[in-house]
């Protein structure tokens, strides 16, 4: 791998693929009992999970961090999807740091990642896609209908989803 921009997400705990995005904003790999020590050391009050079929509430119960669930199938992104999510993570943000999350940390989330970083940082497309991909958060190129999502998505369509409040 190529050495990392250093633009792309920082760090935090490569064993959970945590790193973080910006000051109010981490990714991460699908959570583990052992990283709720380290997401209350970083302060987040929410967690964004992605996936379909799997929920943080029991994990989180008790924890003081608020479980959002958005799932998304890899297979059938969409722009609803992004546009929930990005509200979630905006929402959350108010409250403090967020943490999103799908399994591996690496599609649904490179994916939702790369789109934040192109409505609310002005990344290019391209420059979100070059960090989704090629990141090292373990993209898997087997998931073409992403890279053709991000060719093709309205960026005007889903900032103006994201502002509106329905």
């Amino acid at each position: 791998m190529a050495v990392r921009k250093p633009e792309w997400a920082q760090a935090v705990d490569t064993s959970a693929n945590l790193y973080l995005v910006d000051k109010n904003f981490y990714r991460s790999a699908a959570l583990r009992p052992q990283d709720i020590k380290t997401l209350n050391q970083l302060g987040i009050r929410t967690v964004v999970n992605l996936r379909s079929f799997h929920s943080d509430d029991g994990l989180l119960k008790d924890t003081g961090i608020k479980a959002v669930h958005v799932g998304i199938n890899t297979w059938e992104i969409n722009d609803q999807n992004v546009i929930d999510a990005l509200r979630a993570i905006r929402a959350g943000a108010k409250e403090g740091p967020v943490l999103l999350h799908c399994w591996h940390g690496a599609d649904r989330t490179g994916l939702v990642t790369a789109m934040y970083r192109v409505v609310f940082q002005d990344w290019s497309k391209q420059k979100a896609l070059e960090e989704l991909t090629d990141g090292g958060y373990g993209y898997h190129s087997l998931w073409k209908n992403i890279p053709k999502y991000m060719d093709a998505v309205d960026i005007e369509k889903i900032r103006a989803g994201v502002e509106s409040n329905g």
